[in-house]
């Protein structure tokens, strides 16, 4: 076993925790980053169109416009540009985990990071579904989920949009937080789904998958 005296041991503490505050303060920084290329009409159209250029690998599982051709991937297509750079971030990290994801975010710089998330939030949103809306879905939904995704499952900073999004995702993200048998423990998402039956969940992704 190796032994490590105090000094030694204090020296590598000290500088985990200032790796892990530059982490912090890096990814604080690139929200207010990204507002301020998307505020401007000539920067947000430039990032658009670099980042149209750097998501080349992306489009592999997520589409070429964001729109996933995969039931199990997620639209990236208009989601909020806030919320979509934080969760890349937070792969970036390692702070959220994917074996996929996780190592091809690893080998973009910030700039391609703001560019990415630049154009896919530009993108229009195909919805998954095309049958006809669930009632109970949307009953659902709007009794339990409206308050943090919006009235029309728009999203926001803090939350994804759900509109439109892959009915196979959707249901498997859901099942996971109600049996808590996910790598992502949300407060407010295991107190939403903890009651939910498999007929809910069914619902409320047939409902949302044909949002527009």
């Amino acid at each position: 076993m190796i032994r490590l005296d105090w000094p030694r041991a204090a020296h590598i503490a000290l500088l985990f925790c200032l790796l892990a505050s530059a982490g912090f303060a890096a990814r604080a920084q690139s929200p207010e980053k990204l507002k301020t290329l998307l505020a401007d009409a000539n920067s947000r159209a430039s990032a658009v169109e670099a980042g149209r250029k750097a998501s080349s690998f992306c489009s592999n599982c997520h589409g070429a416009d964001g729109n996933s051709k995969l039931g199990e991937v997620p639209n990236l297509a208009g989601q909020n540009p806030i919320y979509l750079l934080n969760q890349v971030n937070k792969f970036y990290t390692g702070e959220r985990k994917d074996q996929w994801m996780e190592p091809a975010i690893k080998l973009l710089n910030e700039a391609e990071r703001l560019n990415i998330v630049a154009y896919f939030s530009a993108m229009r949103v195909v919805p998954a579904s095309s049958g006809p809306s669930n009632d109970t879905g949307r009953e659902l939904f709007h009794r339990v989920c409206v308050r943090c995704h919006g009235d029309h499952a728009l999203g926001g900073e803090r939350f994804p949009r759900l509109a439109g999004q892959q009915h196979t995702y959707i249901v498997r993200s859901l099942t996971r937080y109600r049996d808590r048998t996910g790598t992502r423990m949300e407060p407010e998402m295991l107190a939403m789904t903890a009651a939910l039956k498999d007929s809910d969940i069914k619902a409320l992704a047939d409902y949302l998958s044909t949002l527009h």
